[in-house]
């Protein structure tokens, strides 16, 4: 009797036993799935940070990088005119101090591209020899002013080397500002050519150009044309209204509502301009340094953007590590559990054994 009595308990027993042993052996698979997948998610949304930490300490540093490339444009044009030195003084002076703000800015960059990292080299040995720049100007005015000019385009070519964030605002804002080399490079030419010709012509009217000269103020316009408008077409709004402000709603037309790119589209054309050699430099001045100041604060809105998407990286990766902490701790509860359930079903399973033995 006692037999017949033990034997449903010990089924009910022995069932009991696989069902904890099937939940534990799921318990633990599905920790390990767990945890696999939580490593996963770490592992993207910590790769994703790693690549924004980098474009925002790149991009923290455009601002000072455009100013250094936009006062060694202003001090080489001005080297090229031979202006005295009572004017040439201030303008090497700012340079210096930008040239000491990007150095200080440089050491922040993290950079660990070859590529990038030979331009911050060639830069680096360019601002630390300014003082020798500055003599071959003197020396050889067209060597000197490749010099300045392959140094600045070197500067602003540092946008390009901002990673892709995307498809958001600040990846085409990065696009936008790689038209800017050429836009400066043309600007160059454009100033260069113009206070020649004006120089010569100092008074209202048609003025002396050789047919060379209209040939290089052509393709220097044409060039500024192309990328300024590329420029404006990748950038934001605000700084859209920006360059409409500057150039009196022209910026996609080069540039032709401010009075010195005006002044150039109509010495091209053949006719007159009622510039002068100081109205001329006065407007372009202007303009460059509006330029200046919409590059700058389109530079601070990709920093804004990168750092934003660096910061979202960073939680993505702290909340995944959360989640995957409260799962498995939940999960190495329940198995707990189960393992204390199964050595109690198993200890009362053998002592129910062993009371069948002794009867």
């Amino acid at each position: 009797m006692t037999n017949t009595l033990e034997s449903p308990t010990h089924e009910r027993a022995k069932k009991g036993t696989w069902a904890i042993w099937t939940v534990l052996v799921l318990a633990v698979i599905v920790a390990i799935v767990a945890g696999v997948l939580a490593y996963l998610g770490v592992s993207r949304a910590t790769g994703q940070a790693a690549p924004s930490a980098r474009t925002v300490s790149l991009a923290e540093a455009l601002p000072e990088t455009f100013d250094l490339a936009v006062n060694l444009s202003f001090e080489r044009d001005a080297m090229m005119a031979g202006v005295p030195p009572v004017v040439l003084r201030p303008m090497q002076q700012a340079t210096d101090e930008s040239a000491q703000a990007w150095r200080t800015r440089a050491q922040e960059i993290d950079s660990g591209d070859e590529e990038l990292d030979a331009t911050l080299t060639r830069i680096a040995e360019g601002v630390d020899g300014i003082d020798e720049l500055r003599t071959q100007m003197r020396d050889d005015r067209a060597e000197g002013t490749a010099s300045y000019t392959a140094l600045a385009n070197d500067l602003f070519s540092i946008a390009g080397d901002l990673p892709s964030t995307g498809d958001g605002q600040a990846t085409s804002s990065i696009e936008a500002i790689g038209h800017m080399p050429e836009a400066w490079e043309a600007l160059g030419q454009e100033r260069a050519i113009m206070m020649a010709v004006l120089a010569r012509s100092p008074s209202p009217g048609k003025k002396q150009i050789s047919d060379d000269e209209i040939a290089a103020l052509t393709e220097a316009e044409a060039g500024l044309s192309r990328s300024l408008a590329a420029f404006y077409e990748g950038s934001s709004a605000d700084q859209r209204r920006a360059l409409d402000e500057l150039t009196d709603g022209t910026a996609t037309e080069g540039a032709t509502g401010v009075p010195a790119h005006q002044g150039v589209s109509e010495i091209i054309t053949g006719g007159g301009t009622a510039l002068t050699l100081e109205s001329y430099v006065v407007s372009s001045t202007d303009f460059i340094r509006g330029l200046q100041e919409v590059l700058i604060a389109s530079a601070q809105e990709i920093a804004e953007e990168v750092r934003t998407d660096r910061d979202d990286a960073t939680r993505t990766a702290l909340a995944a590590v959360v989640l995957t902490f409260a799962v498995v701790s939940v999960l190495v509860v329940v198995e707990i559990v189960l393992v204390v359930l199964l050595v109690v079903l198993v200890s009362r399973r053998r002592s129910a054994n062993t009371r069948g033995a002794r009867g």
